[in-house]
């Protein structure tokens, strides 16, 4: 990855090129416009808990990359943290310059800080780039259901 990209936890200053770099993802074509002060309202009331974390990729001042990540509690078993990954974006034009390799372990290493002994994510059941991607860093697949309420 070169000298200039770094991953970092989200700046407030980085939501401002956010909805832009989810255009990218959807190829220009999504209709799901963002209400900007809303997502800025929602940005600053979930940093506050620790179990909210969004991290960037940044390219100089650009945004590159971005996901959110949630720390779940399990208190059953181990009663470790459990690491899920939600919406990871890389912008088309900066993929395979190891940006989502290196989000990825920006990631796993905030988990071994809190003591998670395990990472989740998602990746759309036809995204088969993304399928290979997650293989290749040591991810297994299994499946998952959900119900749009």
């Amino acid at each position: 990855m070169g000298k200039d990209i770094k991953i970092r936890f989200t700046l407030k200053e980085d939501l401002k090129q956010l909805p832009w770099l989810y255009r990218q993802y959807h190829n220009g074509d999504t209709k799901v416009e963002t209400n900007f002060d809303g997502m800025v309202a929602e940005f600053e009331r979930l940093i506050s808990n620790p179990d909210y974390k969004f991290v960037s990729a940044m390219k100089n001042d650009q945004l590159v990359g971005f996901c959110s990540i949630v720390v779940n509690h399990d208190i059953v078993e181990q009663q470790k943290p459990i690491i899920m990954i939600w919406n990871l974006r890389i912008h088309p034009e900066f993929r395979r310059e190891k940006i989502g390799t290196n989000i990825i372990s920006f990631i796993e290493k905030f988990g071994k800080s809190i003591n998670a002994d395990l990472v989740f994510l998602t990746c759309d059941i036809d995204n088969e780039s993304g399928q290979k991607f997650y293989k290749k860093l040591g991810y297994d697949c299994d499946f998952t259901f959900y119900k749009y309420l």
